[in-house]
């Protein structure tokens, strides 16, 4: 892998690495990825990056329609109550106000404030939160658990069922006895990670029109065919009535599979008043009620022999996910314990539950173990890279970590790494830290539709839904690619639940379900543009550089545009699908941070990030810097801000805004560089998530390595600095 070529790109100052791994894709396949590639693995600006820089993009937001209400959802202000009654009559007197429907039951429970109650729509928005505030409901407030503390006192009421903690199965493998035996240094610490919510930038949503019994929804969603799906379930009526639209959407990270609350509720006040509409949560409801990223705490007992082998490890996590909702992650991450113990609980509070937030779990475990490694890396006396390379798994296709941390640790400069504790003068410190990352990203059976027609123009139409990644562009480009064209040649159609399905995007799974969907379609109908106009077999046709030829002999063939006139009146229109061989799972990456924390104030800066990320086979590098890009600025703010505090006594979020729930802002940025690992011979496999995973563990590591003093929970306040400076511990987590 060091000798390997590395070529250099342009901008954030990363590089893409060529590197050898066992075949994923199949060669063979007469859809394979072509081996001389035009635009694969090139630089390509996103096709609607004009339309979105202008304003002219449709969110759910931007659209109107005739005669179109405004809808607000009454929340409950209490963490736990029976609801007795709802009364919406005053409501539906108040002016403007044409529907409102009750989403809680006379009888029911809300389980944290912010539990939906009933809806309203009006004429303006102003006129639907007063309305909202005038529906009369009558609860009866019942006991609540406002932290996870709380819920695990053995005095602790009884909030829900089963109890308010819940036991998983004790994972075990080995020997412990012997493996502690076996320890030179044990270390016995606890780890900790707070809730983060999505903070997506477009909130949840949604437009909803009625024709008839045919529903129309305009829909923030990651999964049109999804969330048809469950507006239909939901509402009892045939899927095929129903039509989901996602022209643009603007980030979910996991919290946006289906209609929600608010989507059902749109479509029933929608329905009652005989009017389109459109129902946004605002920033405040955003924070309470549509999803976060579970807590995690552990309790670690691990040992490690002279020689930096590990040797034990005894485990205790538990976390929250909200009112009655799991929290569980991997532990431990990546490293191998020949003898382990694990046991998990999830805690149940009174607040919003999780939802899967971009790499579910694995930031959590990557950055428990992470520390974790440093800590016995430290007590052996040996770096922290080293010590990571000695006690990895054995080596798997998607298991490059070795090569990547020898890699990235030269580029990084981490040679000129100090020893814990900066000893430099001057109340600013500086270190540097690492963590791994790994991941699956694999994904099928997404199906496509692609027309050629007698004038030259191309359409390519896939359900699918572009999330703000880049997947009209990717489209686009393989569409390109394997016709011979240009991307500007290509018309993409996505987000439509009327074109063919596809699945929605979570789990970094498009890219690899979409690409060979689009590969295989479009290279149908070029075969069958080819035989019909050509009059030579399937096998024998090819495009390159705007013609339609005989393979091997681009002379004996046709322009594009003369192939497409003799298509006369009749286009080329083929439907296709997923086809194995064109695409694989299993993604892995590591992260190198440096930081600078004036332990003066114990504010700590993140200066620059290395990331070292495989993906398969590229096919927009500007969009997989980007993914990587916007992963390591979402752990920059898990690392250093973000955290969801709730008020002991009421169970209240006291920061559901944007002013005290802290994101990163343009300063807040560090000088990012990037290394892709270009696999072709992988296919193309999903990178999503795993850039997210280890930015908070790498960074924290840094600021133990800056200021000689671990803190070992997150966000790294400054408060938590300068405790730890002072010596202070709190259990043995800060």
């Amino acid at each position: 892998m060091a000798d390997e070529p590395v070529v250099p790109i342009e901008e954030m100052g990363g590089q893409v690495a060529e590197v050898n791994l066992p075949a994923s894709a199949n060669p063979n396949s007469p859809y394979a990825w072509p081996k001389e590639r035009r635009l694969l693995s090139t630089r390509v600006n996103r096709i609607d990056g004009p339309l979105k820089v202008a304003g002219r993009a449709k969110y759910s937001y931007d659209i109107k329609r005739p005669g179109m209400l405004y809808g607000r959802i009454l929340r409950s202000p209490h963490p736990h109550a029976r609801v007795v009654s709802i009364d919406l009559a005053p409501a539906l007197k108040m002016p403007g106000v044409k529907a409102a429907v009750s989403i809680a039951k006379a009888g029911g429970k809300v389980m944290y404030v912010g539990d939906e109650v009933a809806a309203v729509a009006a004429a303006t928005e102003d006129q639907a939160r007063d309305a909202a505030r005038a529906i009369k409901v009558e609860y009866e407030v019942l006991p609540f658990l406002a932290s996870v503390e709380q819920a695990m006192q053995p005095e602790a009421p009884v909030v829900f069922e089963g109890g308010n903690v819940k036991a998983s199965q004790t994972e075990e493998e080995g020997n412990l006895q012997a493996g502690f035996a076996a320890a030179a240094h044990v270390v016995e610490q606890t780890y900790a990670t707070q809730v983060q919510t999505h903070v997506s930038l477009e909130t949840h949503g949604c437009v909803c029109e009625w024709e008839g019994d045919k529903l129309t929804a305009w829909v923030s969603t990651q999964a049109v065919h999804g969330t048809r799906e469950g507006f239909a379930t939901s509402l009892g009526i045939p899927q095929a009535n129903v039509r989901v639209i996602t022209e643009h959407m603007g980030g979910g990270f996991g919290s946006k599979f289906g209609p929600d609350v608010q989507g059902i509720a749109c479509a029933r006040l929608a329905k009652e008043a005989k009017a389109a509409v459109q129902l946004m949560l605002d920033r405040r409801e955003e924070h309470l009620a549509a999803g976060n990223r579970p807590s995690a705490v552990a309790k670690i007992k691990a040992g490690v022999s002279a020689d930096g082998m590990l040797t034990a490890f005894d485990g205790e996590s538990w976390g929250t996910g909200g009112a009655g909702a799991s929290s569980g992650f991997p532990l431990p991450y990546i490293y191998t314990f020949p003898n382990r113990r694990r046991v998990h609980k999830d805690v149940y509070i009174n607040a919003g539950q999780q939802r899967a937030m971009r790499a579910p779990g694995h930031p959590q475990g990557c950055f428990i173990t992470e520390m974790l490694m440093d800590e016995l890396a430290d007590r052996v006396k040996m770096d922290p890279i080293e010590f990571r390379i000695r006690n990895l798994p054995p080596q798997a296709p998607n298991a490059m970590w070795r090569e990547y941390f020898k890699v990235g640790a030269a580029k990084f400069g981490w040679d000129k790494r100090h020893p814990t504790g900066d000893p430099t003068p001057g109340p600013i410190k500086r270190g540097m830290g690492c963590a791994a990352n790994r991941w699956g990203g694999g994904g099928r059976g997404t199906q496509a539709q692609c027309e050629i027609l007698p004038d030259g123009g191309v359409v390519v139409r896939c359900g699918t839904q572009d999330l703000g990644v880049g997947t009209r562009t990717l489209i686009a480009i393989i569409a390109a690619e394997t016709l011979g064209l240009q991307v500007k040649d290509i018309k993409v159609e996505l987000g439509d639940s009327n074109y063919p399905f596809s699945g929605g995007s979570g789990g970094s799974t498009t890219a690899p379900a979409v690409s060979p969907a689009i590969r295989v379609t479009v290279s149908k109908a070029l075969l069958e543009l080819g035989t019909r106009v050509l009059g030579v077999p399937a096998d024998q046709v090819a495009a390159s550089n705007g013609r339609v030829h005989v393979k091997g002999n681009p002379s004996k063939g046709l322009s594009w545009a003369e192939a497409c006139r003799k298509l006369q009146t009749t286009p080329v229109s083929v439907n296709a699908g997923w086809e194995q061989g064109l695409s694989a799972s299993g993604s892995s990456g590591v992260q190198f941070a440096e930081v600078s924390v004036d332990i003066e104030t114990g504010v700590a800066k993140v200066e620059r990030i290395l990331c070292v990320q495989d993906c398969g086979l590229i096919v927009n590098q500007m969009a997989a810097e980007s993914q990587c890009i916007g992963g390591m600025v979402m752990g920059v703010g898990y690392a250093l801000y973000e955290d969801r505090i709730l008020d002991r006594n009421t169970a209240m979020q006291v920061n559901p805004n944007m002013e005290w729930y802290l994101v990163p802002g343009m300063s807040d940025i560090p000088k990012i560089d990037i290394m892709l690992m270009n696999q072709p011979e992988r296919g193309v496999i999903g990178i999503g998530e795993p850039p997210t995973i280890s930015t908070a563990a790498a960074i924290a590591n840094a600021v133990a390595n800056a200021i000689g003093v671990r803190v070992r929970s997150i966000p790294l306040t400054p408060q938590k600095v300068l405790t730890a400076l002072e010596g202070e511990r709190a259990g043995g987590t800060l």
